[in-house]
Order: C-alpha cells, then structure tokens, then sequence
C-alpha cells in the first residue's frame, strides 16, 4: 500500500547500514543499489553476478520483465566479489541452516537494526527498494528505464514506487521559477 511505503534518509541509511549485521548490510546495500527486491537478492547465484562487465542478472520472477540484468555501482561490486569469492556453494546468500537453499528472511536482524538505528517504524526491508528506486527517480533517471530496472510490467506500478523528498520537491520549484524568470526576459 503506497501509504505504508518510506524511503531512507542519507543519515537513516548510514545509521542503519553501520549498526546492520551480516548477511543484512550485503542485503541493504545491494537493494540500495539495485533496487532489487529482498527475495532476488537472497536467490542471487554465483552465475547471476557478472563482474567483468558489472552487471547482476535476475534470471527468474513473478513476470516476464522481472527477468532482467542490473548493472552494479561501484560501491557493490566489491560486495559481489567478496560473495561469490567466499561462497562454497552455488548461492551467495545461503540460509544457515541449509546451505542449499537461499535465505528466506532477515526479519530480527533487519528490526534489531531499526531499532539500534533509532529508525521510527514502519520501515520493511521491502521499503530499501522503495528508497533506491525514488533515489534513481530523482537522479533523473527516466520512467521508462526505472521501469525496466525495477523488473515492473507497467510504468503505473513503478509510479507507487516514487517518493519525492521535500528537498527534492523544492529544488522542483527552484527549477521552475528560474525557468519563469528567464522567459521574462
């Protein structure tokens, strides 16, 4: 429901990632850059993670455009080579207690760092690809492309996504009175 949807501050983020344990923080950080959903990155595999040319590949979901690649940030390519270096299975975020099957849940470590974090609830795991994907909406990144990233059939469904900050929304209005001020002149 769009109403129970948040996205991160910077300060929410850096709090959050310091206080987060592992697998968690690899897990924050890739939905934080990809704007991958919980459940693909916990099935993300060795030969999902291409790291010559920097992109993950998602080669599975609910829809035919859930199947996608996503090219890395710099700041998670590391991430990935650690994962898949260190792996000694086929998955890089294996459950604990069956290192066959992929993790199916990061709930008390995700709500111990809330809380250590200070971070007011509701905040869902699920609502870190929430903030990346209003972050790549107000980079610039066009709907069409967004789209595509977040493995959405429709452009209506990733417009639920999207949740300008009041900066954001001020930098808007700064635009447009500048743009009025020079076509007075």
């Amino acid at each position: 429901h769009n109403l129970q949807m948040r996205a991160l501050s910077r300060k929410e983020e850096a709090s959050y990632l310091t206080v987060a344990p592992q697998p968690l923080r690899d897990v924050a950080m890739l939905i934080l850059a990809t704007g991958m959903r919980p459940g693909e990155v916990f099935r993300l595999r060795k030969e999902d993670a291409n790291l010559v040319l920097g992109f993950v590949r998602i080669p599975e979901g609910k829809t035919p455009l859930a199947r996608r690649t996503i090219p890395l940030t710099q700041r998670v390519q590391p991430i990935l080579r650690k994962r898949v270096s260190e792996c000694n299975g086929a998955l890089l975020f294996p459950s604990r207690n069956d290192p066959g099957r992929p993790l199916r849940w990061l709930r008390k470590a995700h709500m111990a760092a809330l809380q250590k974090a200070q971070i007011a609830l509701p905040f869902r795991l699920y609502d870190l690809r929430h903030t990346a994907l209003t972050r790549m909406a107000m980079a610039g990144i066009d709907l069409p492309t967004l789209r595509e990233l977040a493995g959405h059939t429709s452009i209506q469904m990733t417009m639920r996504y999207l949740h300008p900050t009041p900066e954001h929304k001020r930098t808007a209005i700064k635009k447009l009175e500048a743009f009025c001020l020079n076509m007075r002149n």
